[in-house]
């Protein structure tokens, strides 16, 4: 089924989902998942969007979620060009742009593609979660690379992921490729891709009080591509985006007019 939005017709895509759709949104807000997440960790987020009139669309990535088994783009570069066409008639109104972690490379790549296609003039503000400036060296060693024990144990460090996950072998041993894939896509976005700066673009820099990789002095890094960008911290660890949702969806809604 399909929907008239803003003059064009919303018809639906691989590359999104809006869990609500809205019939005339004030404004969007596209939402881009950490490594080895989904477009299904956004779908809560229209309980607290809708009473403001912002559609949530939660941005779906090929080899994850429904999508899984078909192959990964060869870059966070390539992934926002093949994706961004079908984005471009839902810019027609205010919208904002979050990514959590590695999503927050898509978001930052998203929003330069669109820079240099002329495309974000409506675009109000930028978040970005739980992830270092490009450049940055962390603290670990690349997760992609580590054997399979440590590769494991990595995973319930950081947090994200659930229990019943590292318990179940079956199921970790089917999907440790499609993580491994995943953190190579940022950690090769992190060291190799061309940096750009975003001059005038209203950006919000979110870290973890508890985080151990990612503290504000790795996401202040990113004033050096994004100089209009601000700090801000929520309480918990790098995973605030599920264990403090009403706390950080709370300081997005801040920084959005009413």
């Amino acid at each position: 089924m399909s929907k008239k939005v803003g003059g064009y017709k919303m018809t639906k895509s691989p590359y999104y989902f809006a869990p609500k759709p809205l019939l005339n949104p004030r404004a969007r807000i596209f939402c881009f998942p950490y490594a080895g997440g989904t477009s299904s960790i956004y779908f809560d987020w229209p309980d607290y969007f809708f009473s403001r009139q912002i559609e949530v669309v939660a941005v779906s990535l090929p080899g994850r979620g429904a999508r899984f088994g078909e192959p990964f783009d060869a870059s966070i570069e390539a992934a926002i060009t093949n994706m961004v066409d079908e984005f471009l008639p839902y810019l027609d109104r205010p919208f904002y742009l979050y990514g959590h972690s590695n999503g927050a490379l898509y978001c930052y790549e998203f929003a330069r593609q669109l820079l240099n296609r002329g495309q974000l003039l409506n675009c109000r503000r930028v978040f970005l979660g739980a992830k270092a400036a490009p450049r940055i060296t962390y603290r670990r060693d690349p997760l992609h690379l580590l054997n399979e024990t440590d590769f494991r144990q990595a995973l319930a460090e950081l947090g994200g992921t659930p229990q019943a996950l590292l318990a179940d072998e079956q199921l970790l041993t089917l999907l440790s490729p499609m993580l491994r894939a995943d953190f190579k896509l940022g950690f090769d976005y992190m060291s190799t891709e061309p940096q750009q700066r975003l001059q005038q673009l209203p950006t919000t820099l979110i870290y973890g009080t508890q985080d151990v990789d990612v503290g504000a002095q790795a996401m202040s890094a990113w004033r050096e591509l994004l100089p209009q960008a601000e700090l801000e911290s929520v309480a918990g660890g790098h995973f605030f985006i599920h264990h403090q949702q009403a706390l950080l969806v709370d300081l997005l809604l801040t920084r959005i007019p009413m």
